[in-house]
């Protein structure tokens, strides 16, 4: 499992960024059309609930991101190859 973050509704607020433990998430460098600055999943690979199987373990970023901007996943044969 990874974590996703869809644009088209994070505001920018990086809850995420700061709320992580395992810092999957950081500052995004690129303004949208809304004018924010979005957070970027940096390092997904970090995240508790990488090669889980579907049992989430922490979900600190879901339930503080007050745009529900965030949803995990599954990954694809590609991104586990990389």
């Amino acid at each position: 499992m990874k974590p996703v973050i869809d644009p088209k509704l994070c505001k920018g607020c990086n809850i995420c960024v700061y709320i992580c433990p395992k810092k999957c998430y950081s500052k995004g460098t690129g303004i949208l059309e809304a004018g924010y600055f979005t957070a970027v999943v940096s390092a997904h690979e970090k995240c508790y609930n990488h090669n889980r199987q579907g049992k989430l373990v922490c979900e600190l970023c879901i339930l503080s991101c007050p745009d529900q901007a965030i949803s995990w996943h599954e990954e694809t044969e590609e991104e586990r190859k990389k």
